[in-house]
């Protein structure tokens, strides 16, 4: 005979395990959000320092 509390255990025990796999997938899932917007802001940057020389060039000439 199976003891239930002993199955009732190994179910909490699985869905524990399961929450920490979610888990750890949201975290990777949110860390590579993270450096595709920080690639953004950088391209951003480089735009807007581009466009800035080319203010000081335009100037001079």
């Amino acid at each position: 005979m199976v003891n239930t509390s002993d199955v009732i255990f190994q179910i909490v025990m699985l869905l524990i395990l399961i929450g920490g796999a979610g888990g750890i997938i949201a975290f990777i899932i949110g860390i590579k959000r993270l450096i595709q917007k920080q690639g953004v802001n950088e391209k951003r940057l480089q735009r807007m320092e581009q466009k800035l020389d080319d203010m000081l060039k335009n100037k001079e000439s």
